[in-house]
């Protein structure tokens, strides 16, 4: 084996009698990086106060230092964790509802999409939680971008319907608190159905109703 390959590997080695942990090349950035998100959203589920970041650290197989250089704290790593997973989730919904002619079948979709893509990842909705109770006030607007992403996708959506003479026109209906409504129904569904009631989601299930009750909230 030589040495370059040997690079690759991550292996619990013995020498002198002494146990090395698990470590990640040194030279790959990304994969330390991710490492340490992966490592992060594992530990933090487990318990906030308990997840430092030297335990993140050392399960993510490297240095503390290296934590520190990426993070501020651990408010921010939990921030870009939250990030990560709000971008491929937009991701999901872009690829999918633009082709959704018809408003009412987009929003149905979009929601859908969210629904699943929680229900994969059925304790990062108890992460969204944490984050607004413990995340300081720069770990809060790095998340801006991303929530206005996903804000801009239900605007769209509202703006055909009214275009299409499907959804209310303002000022009968106000677009922000909208959109603030249907964001906040589907956070705390989630939050009810997998943190309080700790309850199997079925995500077509809840699709309909959630869609089928913000509908009628929008149409005349």
């Amino acid at each position: 084996m030589n040495i370059i390959h040997s690079l690759h590997i991550t292996t619990t080695v013995r020498s002198m009698g002494k146990t090395t942990k698990p470590t990640q090349p040194r030279y790959d950035v990304l994969g330390r990086y991710t490492a340490l998100l992966d490592a992060g959203e594992t530990l933090l589920l487990r318990g906030y106060e308990q997840a430092q970041p030297q335990l993140i650290a050392d399960t993510a197989g490297v240095s503390v230092g290296l934590f520190y250089r990426h993070f501020k704290s651990k408010q921010e790593l939990l921030t870009a964790i939250i990030v990560r997973h709000l971008n491929k989730l937009h991701l999901q919904i872009a690829q999918t509802h633009k082709a959704c002619s018809h408003p009412k079948e987009a929003m149905q979709m979009v929601v859908l999409l969210t629904l699943r893509y929680f229900h994969q990842h059925q304790g990062l909705i108890k992460l969204f939680f944490i984050q607004v109770g413990y995340g300081d006030v720069a770990a809060t607007e790095q998340l801006q971008s991303a929530r206005q992403n996903y804000r801009n996708i239900f605007l769209t959506i509202i703006e055909d319907g009214i275009a299409q003479e499907i959804f209310l026109n303002p000022p009968v209906l106000n677009v922000q608190i909208a959109i603030n409504s249907i964001i906040g129904t589907i956070n705390w569904t989630l939050y009810d159905l997998l943190v309080v009631k700790n309850q199997n989601l079925e995500p077509e299930v809840i699709a309909t109703q959630i869609s089928s009750h913000l509908l009628r909230s929008l149409t005349p």
